[in-house]
């Protein structure tokens, strides 16, 4: 009995305490309380963007613990810890595109250093010690829309151009270095679905979907990986990590391709990632899924059939508003090539979640953590453009779409516009002002963000206006 009382107090200990990590320095977990205090004490603010289901995150965090990095970061920075889905709108303010994501800010608030990835301990201290670190411009190169045709015109040329540069003739994708490119390969699936749908890069593209089959696809358990470090690929060393929000664009890009193509393996495997969603992901309680599957490279790295007789890795904490207004669409989409009513049901039970749970008539908010019963984020942007952009597909939810979409007066962020520009195409109004006079940031960190941008300027120009299709 002695020893099952001194179990239950080691299990409780454990669940209860802070990693190491987060020990060894001091961290603040507001933003706001980090800039005051940056600005009284002369200080810069180190931001470190966490996840908890990102197992690069763990890799990273190893490094700021070490002596040198915790002391030299306690001593010169005002440490900021923030996590992904809690504070999804300042991640993408500063170009966030994957975690970990190292973002420093001088007292004046103003950008001076960010990267993705981690860096060794000395590279680290290195780059955070350099005298005169480099600016970056938050905002960096921006093309204003004045006319629609114009913009579109040369808009579609750059993302062209941006594409082409980006594309990695070995390994596939559209995330190479280039304009903005990272060393992960990400797929990029709306760009996938945009180029099919407009006979663009049709050769890269199905390439490229081969491809994150061959490197992304887990075969045992189902569903996509985030990425994998291509810097490391002789190592096969990728991202354990599984996303809502890949997987829903992954359903979207691979109905696409065998619309296209008519590979019985495309729509297999659209059906399959729906089954691993379903079974991973799902969250009875709400008819939402999760937003991720956490990573475990332990698991990950073990021969198929001795995975096979472990446990799979656990899903996140989190519903997030955008990632699943995102997969009710793809799950639409998906349902036209497999008319399985159990499709369109899922994706009906999830909305009824969102509207009736996560909207209070004031507020939308963003996220639902399942395990402290808690709702956060209300009113961001992006979160209301999707899950707007989605009930304009129902036409027994226009009333609450319009009541939605109403909570934001302006919608600055590019992305958010161009959603609700479709949306209200899609209720059958012409809304050309959410637009008009936007600057578009020409640096933009995922590719995917501005094939929502040239799909509504195709609909305020009156091309391609079929309902309900972001691409």
């Amino acid at each position: 009995m002695r020893a099952l009382l001194f179990l239950f107090f080691f299990i409780l200990l454990s669940c209860t305490q802070r990693a190491v990590w987060e020990d060894s320095i001091p961290w603040e977990r507001d933003y706001k309380v980090a800039l005051n205090k940056a600005r009284e004490e002369g200080k810069p603010v180190f931001i470190y963007f966490s996840a908890r289901w990102c197992s690069w995150c763990r890799e990273y965090e190893k490094i700021l613990s070490q002596e040198k990095i915790s002391e030299y970061i306690s001593r010169n920075f005002v440490p900021l810890l923030l996590f992904v889905e809690e504070e999804r709108k300042l991640f993408r303010e500063f170009g966030g595109r994957g975690t970990p994501f190292t973002v420093v800010l001088n007292p004046r608030k103003q950008l001076v250093l960010r990267f993705h990835g981690i860096l060794r301990e000395e590279e680290l201290l290195g780059l955070l010690s350099a005298p005169g670190i480099t600016p970056t411009l938050l905002e960096g190169e921006r093309y204003k829309i004045e006319n629609f045709k114009k913009a579109y015109q040369f808009l579609l040329n750059y993302f062209l151009e941006d594409l082409q540069e980006r594309y990695d003739p070995l390994l596939g994708g559209f995330t190479a270095p280039g304009r903005a490119g990272y060393p992960f390969k990400w797929p990029t699936p709306l760009t996938y679905r945009f180029l099919l749908s407009r006979n663009l890069l049709v050769k890269e593209v199905l390439y490229s979907i081969d491809k994150d089959i061959e490197y992304l696809y887990d075969p045992v358990d189902g569903g996509f990986f985030n990425f994998y470090d291509r810097t490391r690929a002789y190592t096969q060393y990728f991202e354990t990590s599984k996303s809502l929000k890949i997987n829903a664009g992954m359903i979207l890009a691979l109905t696409k391709a065998y619309e296209k193509t008519r590979k019985e393996q495309y729509l297999s495997l659209a059906l399959d990632t729906y089954t691993y969603l379903m079974r991973f992901l799902y969250h009875p309680g709400s008819g939402c899924f999760l937003n991720a599957q956490v990573s475990s490279p332990e698991y990950y790295n073990l021969p198929p059939e001795e995975r096979k007789k472990k446990e799979p890795p656990p899903p996140d904490r989190y519903i997030v508003v955008e990632d699943n207004a995102l997969l009710i669409f793809a799950l639409r989409e998906l349902y036209k090539f497999h008319k399985n009513e159990e499709i369109l049901d899922t994706a009906s039970q999830c909305l009824e979640f969102l509207t009736k749970e996560l909207f209070n008539g004031e507020k939308l908010f963003g996220f639902y953590d399942i395990k402290e019963n808690r709702k956060g984020l209300p009113n961001y942007d992006r979160d209301i453009a999707y899950l707007f952009f989605t009930l304009s597909l129902y036409p027994q939810y226009r009333d609450s779409a319009l009541k939605i979409v109403s909570l934001k007066e302006e919608y600055k962020d590019i992305l958010a516009a161009s959603l609700v520009v479709t949306g209200y195409s899609n209720l059958g109004e012409r809304r050309a002002e959410l637009l008009q006079g936007k600057a578009v940031p020409l640096n933009y960190p995922n590719p995917d963000e501005m094939t929502f941008l040239l799909r509504a300027l195709e609909i305020l120009l009156g091309e391609q206006d079929d309902k309900a299709s972001l691409s």
